[in-house]
């Protein structure tokens, strides 16, 4: 009920007023006799309207109207007056009053007034009201704009949530507020962000959807408003979180609640309003588009990362090209695969790192890219930076980025090492075919050596030879004796012949190995230098294979010098070092150097030297075998080989061969050696002198120069070409002891000698075999196995009589060492 102050002396008309018009009229009268009781009454309580007469005890009207206005009262006054005028009128106006009555004025006339001026000051107020209202939601839109404005610029997800709980706490001035998500994986939410909350509540913050308030607004989708008024308790959040008022919210994106919003008091007895709800549910519509950016923001900075992790560290090289073919960027495997550290490659051109005579054709692909053509993988040659090849397969496609630029891009699997083993396999392929090729050469030129090495030592052991003749015939068994040597290092490069071992001098097969070289180097105007080490101690190897080894480093210096235009010095030095050698004990071995002033090696090939096939030699002019068999050769002496050279300057090889080898003189039974000394026996006794021997080989040459040997030797061969033969030569007469041949048409000497055993087992302790195939791993394991002696082709007649004297020795097969 809207209130007037009379501030009238007249007290008929205050209570005229007060008694009977205003109350009828709907309205509360106050009356103030004097204008000092009025301010009074007005300073403590402000009225809707005030009635003011114009003359009064203590002030005038007017000058009362004007201590309201200096006080700052926005009041609407209505000046009562018995001598109106003119003057006073447009005063009082202009003071703030207004509308007047003239005394005595009636029921009509004052009720007509007052409504004037309550209907203005109604007018006004709800103007003000309406522009607070305006205001305010203004002022709110302007906070909620900031926020949301604030909140969908923020891509860190947590930082997000966190800003979203803080602001709907703020907008709706709760005590406290948090944030939930539904987990996709179960039925529940759980709390992603909080304000106020507590660590101790927050902790316990997941609830099911199927029972708890915030689930309701995931099933509904539509806002929950309660307060301990309405409900008649507290509210209950979860077990042990109890609230007086509560506003939840829910967090939309298209259809699908992703969580809720929620603030609640829980001390204050604040409720939420209905403006309340409506600022968190823009919030919350703010808050939902926000969190769904942020998370796809994560998603792509995850597969950002993701990418980038795959392209830094995927095995193969990954890069882009520019229009220009510039390396815009490379993953890490780069400088593994290239030998160039990134930073040197990025922006740098792909052809520049690429070679010459291969970039025109990947030119023309990559062009053909460009013009957005499919393209089928390619090989790519890269130079690296130590100048060797790296063979990549590029894969390629055209791309856009962001900005629309074009680029290609590109991923290369390294086949660098693919082909290196292809190219070993091939050259392993090749080394079996030579082995297998070598093994045939071997059995065949063995034969006819034996014919010339042996009907020449029979020749030699005639006493009457005149001179000349005889070192005729010397020098023929010395070459036939050179030309097994070789095929025993052609045997030993097929991995199928077992080296000699004895003591060595190194200084005396050096020396030698120079005399085989010493007119070609003086006629190359080659200076040689010996810097051998006095009593140098010997080594246990294979003389004929360190021979063949240091041969073939002397003929490489030469080879060298003369590429460089002749002339130079050859140096050959020997020493005793002390080395480190396996399980890290110290050991002493020789060490030979041979030194050139050759052309040098570069260092991309430096360690490629000892790799079978390598060569920088022209077609035709090496096979790229030699250091490979020096490597191997060094190998199985436990020793080892290298290079020191500089382009230019010269190159030296390094021979290092351990003291500590052990020697074990071979015995009767080994292809190579010497029988083991055995103490004659008698032989024995025959009617017509020496032993029946039974010569079985499928080559007339050989069997008959047996038979030649045997016979000089005192003893009755008998020659067969095949192990059907022998076995029916055997049924006709009794035989002291048999050598056959192991490979032959037919029956083979293995299984010649199986069914001798299985007839006779005494003769068959009384077989020797003779072999002029190369002595493998399988005959070996089956000559192990017979336990019987066994010589190679050629052989001399010196250990072909001690081995059948050995044989024919009685209990021979008791005194025989294990072959």
């Amino acid at each position: 009920m809207e209130e007037i102050l009379i501030i009238d002396d007249s007290k008929q008309i205050c209570s005229l007023l007060a008694d009977h018009v205003l109350p009828e009229l709907g309205y509360t009268p106050t009356i103030a006799h004097t204008g000092r009781q009025g301010l009074n009454r007005l300073r403590q309580r402000t009225p809707d309207l005030i009635l003011l007469d114009l003359q009064l005890p203590d002030i005038s009207g007017l000058d009362l109207l004007r201590l309201i206005a200096q006080e700052g009262y926005d009041v609407p006054v209505i000046l009562m007056t018995a001598h109106g005028s003119e003057a006073i009128a447009v005063e009082a106006f202009r003071l703030g009053a207004r509308n007047y009555l003239i005394k005595p004025f009636s029921e009509t006339e004052a009720q007509a007034a007052i409504d004037q001026a309550l209907r203005e000051r109604r007018l006004k107020r709800e103007k003000e009201q309406l522009t607070r209202n305006l205001r305010q939601r203004v002022q709110e839109l302007t906070v909620l704009y900031s926020i949301g404005k604030s909140v969908s610029s923020l891509l860190d997800l947590e930082e997000l949530l966190v800003r979203i709980v803080e602001a709907g706490v703020y907008i709706t001035r709760a005590e406290e507020g948090f944030l939930l998500l539904r987990d996709p994986h179960a039925n529940e939410l759980y709390l992603r962000a909080a304000k106020n909350l507590g660590e101790q509540r927050a902790q316990k913050m997941r609830m099911p959807i199927d029972d708890s308030l915030a689930g309701q607004v995931i099933r509904t989708g539509k806002p929950i408003r309660l307060d301990k008024a309405g409900a008649g308790a507290q509210l209950k959040v979860i077990t042990g979180f109890l609230v007086r008022a509560i506003l939840q919210v829910p967090l939309m994106v298209g259809n699908q609640v992703i969580g809720v919003l929620a603030v609640d008091n829980q001390q204050s007895e604040r409720t939420f309003s209905d403006n309340d709800q409506y600022l968190l549910s823009a919030l919350a519509d703010y808050a939902a588009i926000a969190i769904e950016n942020a998370r796809l923001y994560q998603q792509v900075k995850q597969s950002e990362a993701r990418y980038r992790d795959l392209f830094d560290n995927a095995n193969d090289l990954i890069f882009t090209l520019d229009r220009q073919f510039n390396l815009r960027s490379i993953n890490k495997v780069a400088p593994a695969i290239t030998g160039y550290a990134q930073n040197d490659l990025i922006g740098r051109p792909l052809r520049e790192v690429s070679f010459s005579d291969a970039w025109t054709y990947v030119e023309r692909l990559f062009n053909d890219v460009l013009r957005g053509q499919t393209v089928p993988p390619f090989e790519l040659q890269i130079r690296r930076r130590d100048e060797e090849i790296a063979v990549l397969e590029v894969s390629a496609r055209l791309i856009h980025d962001g900005d629309g630029v074009e680029a290609i891009h590109c991923i290369a699997r390294d086949l660098t090492e693919r082909r290196r083993l292809e190219e070993q396999l091939i050259k392993s392929e090749k080394l079996s075919a030579i082995g297998q090729l070598v093994a045939g050469v071997a059995h065949e030129v063995n034969n006819p050596l034996t014919s010339i090495s042996g009907y020449t030592q029979l020749m030699l052991r005639d006493a009457n030879l005149p001179s000349a003749i005889r070192e005729d015939l010397q020098h023929i068994n010395t070459q036939a004796e050179r030309a097994a040597r070789i095929v025993q290092n052609l045997l030993m490069f097929a991995r199928e012949h077992k080296p000699q071992r004895m003591p060595v001098d190194i200084n005396q097969v050096l020396q030698s190995t120079l005399t085989l070289r010493a007119y070609q180097l003086r006629v190359d105007n080659i200076t040689v230098v010996t810097d051998f080490a006095p009593d140098l101690p010997q080594t246990v190897a294979d003389p004929h294979q360190l021979q063949q080894v240091f041969l073939n480093l002397i003929n490489n210096a030469h080879q060298a010098m003369i590429e460089r235009g002749g002339k130079g010095t050859l140096t050959l030095r020997t020493s005793v070092e002390r080395r480190v050698g396996e399980g890290g004990r110290e050991e002493t071995c020789i060490r030979v150097a041979v030194n050139d002033t050759g052309i040098g090696i570069p260092p991309r090939n430096l360690n490629r030297i000892f790799d079978p096939f390598f060569t920088t030699k022209p077609i035709g002019q090496g096979t790229g075998l030699g250091l490979s068999i020096c490597f191997g050769i060094i190998q199985e002496h436990h020793g080892r080989i290298w290079a020191e050279s500089e382009v230019g300057v010269g190159t030296t090889m390094y021979v290092e061969l351990p003291l500590d080898n052990v020697y074990e003189p071979p015995g009767i039974s080994s292809i190579d050696s010497e029988p083991a000394s055995i103490e004659e026996e008698p032989l024995p006794e025959e009617s017509n002198g020496g032993a029946a021997i039974l010569v079985v080989d499928d080559e007339e040459a050989v069997s008959a120069l047996l038979a030649r040997l045997l016979t000089d030797l005192g003893h009755r061969p008998t020659t067969v070409a095949s192990g059907e033969a022998a076995l029916a030569a055997i049924a006709r007469q009794s035989f002291d002891l048999i050598l056959t041949d192991i490979k032959m048409p037919g029956m083979t000497g293995f299984e010649l000698y199986q069914h001798i055993k299985e007839h006779n087992p005494h003769l068959a302790q009384r077989i020797i075999f003779i072999t002029g195939d190369t002595i493998s791993a399988s005959t070996q394991a089956r000559l192990a196995q017979t336990g019987s002696p066994y010589i190679a082709k050629p052989f001399s007649i010196e250990r072909l009589e001690a081995l059948v004297k050995a044989c024919l020795a009685p209990q021979s097969a008791d005194h025989l060492p294990a072959p």
